[in-house]
């Protein structure tokens, strides 16, 4: 039986539900498309070390992240996102290892490019990878400035074409005005919406640029950061790497027991990425100021490859006035945690290679810390009682800001 949704239309934030609606639908994608992303990260860790039992156990840098897991099962934008990203950079990854660089990868670049910025638009970070792949191409004795420049152009049509598809679509479903907030439509706009005009060609441009402006003025007026606010969900972002601040998405309290949602990190994941960033710039600065040796060429320029993608992003959140939010530090975190991944394997590749009885032993030691430390916190992203004294266990650092309901 349909659900009745039109309250939906009349307000941005509901909450009491009509009574036969379900988020079922609502999740199905995001919850399918993060799982996916386990074995896209997977194949992308195997492509960059060519080693399997490796990247099988790093693997779990993505399963068991608490964080994740809460976005990833909710119905949130993360879990599609990241699956296009890490879509991507398995195809930039292939490119380079395989030294293809046609037009038909270009497009697949493109497109997977484009799925992430529509999905939020900080998937433009992926460009950086046109960058890179300038720089690994001019390499090959068949470069030429043209040939690159026509591939360069068919992808950032390809990116177009699936950012514009998805706004089309929108404009196209987009049939019933609001009765009590405009969202600053001009007049011509509001027209369309309320003919039913939203899929007619004619008007895409127009209702494009509409809503990037409209985007462009939402950003604008969003408050900034204040420590200083009661109940501020958003953190600094240099502040983010190490789990600063949790966010409680939902609590109820029953029998003295409280079930908690919170995002909530692994902090062994976390702190990994940490270490992972901090020994990939003490590589790769050293290379480039002590002039040290490179081991491993390959995996010394995805070194520097992730690190220059980690800071650039870490700039450009730091230089944005509004408030931001710990989850906007997962797509950094894929690039820590992948940082964190290839430094271990350039500094042991050796024993690694020759499984070595030590290091193999403290991999293994590692990830199983991992798991325990993923139960451990796993009650607070399956929304599972706890007492207080029980949650408080878990409150490890102040700067989490986790706070147990009495």
């Amino acid at each position: 039986k349909d659900a009745n949704i039109s309250h939906f239309v009349k307000t941005d934030h509901i909450k009491r539900f009509p009574k036969e609606f379900n988020f079922k639908g609502v999740r199905l994608f995001p919850t399918l498309l993060a799982t996916f992303s386990a074995l896209l990260f997977f194949l992308l860790l195997y492509q960059l070390t060519k080693q399997a039992e490796f990247a099988l156990l790093f693997s779990s840098l993505y399963l068991f992240d608490n964080a994740l897991i809460v976005h990833s099962r909710s119905a949130m934008l993360e879990g599609s996102q990241i699956f296009f990203i890490l879509a991507a950079l398995n195809i930039f990854a292939f490119m380079v290892d395989k030294r293809l660089y046609d037009f038909k990868r270009y497009i697949y670049l493109g497109l997977l490019v484009g799925a992430a910025t529509a999905v939020k638009v900080n998937g433009l970070i992926l460009l950086l990878v046109y960058f890179f792949l300038f720089f690994y191409e001019k390499k090959e004795e068949s470069f030429s400035y043209g040939m690159f420049l026509s591939k360069g152009l068919v992808s950032a049509l390809s990116l177009f074409i699936v950012f514009a598809l998805s706004y089309y679509i929108h404009f196209s479903l987009s049939n019933k005005m609001p009765t009590n907030k405009n969202y600053h439509m001009t007049k011509r706009y509001k027209e369309i919406v309320k003919s039913h005009e939203g899929s007619n060609p004619a008007n895409f441009w127009f209702m494009l640029k509409e809503n990037i402006e409209y985007t462009k003025s939402y950003s604008l007026h969003v408050p900034k950061f204040n420590p200083c606010k009661k109940g501020e969900n958003g953190s600094f972002c240099l502040t983010w790497p190490f789990g600063n601040k949790s966010i409680n998405y939902r609590w109820e309290k029953k029998n003295g027991d409280v079930k908690y949602l919170y995002l909530q990190g692994n902090p062994v994941i976390w702190f990994f990425g940490v270490l992972g960033f901090i020994f990939a710039f003490v590589l790769v600065v050293s290379r480039y100021i002590a002039n040290a040796p490179v081991k491993n060429e390959k995996i010394f320029s995805f070194l520097s490859v992730f690190l220059f993608s980690y800071i650039s992003y870490m700039i450009v959140m730091y230089n944005i006035p509004r408030v931001m939010y710990l989850y906007h530090y997962f797509v950094p975190l894929l690039f820590a945690l992948i940082l964190g991944v290839l430094s271990l394997y350039y500094i042991f590749e050796e024993e690694i290679k020759r499984y070595d009885k030590v290091v193999w032993t403290s991999l293994i030691l590692l990830t199983a810390v991992i798991i325990y430390t993923y139960y451990f916190f796993s009650p607070l992203c399956y929304y599972k009682p706890l007492n207080t004294y029980e949650f408080i266990q878990r409150i490890w650092f102040d700067f989490w800001k986790l706070s147990p309901i009495r």
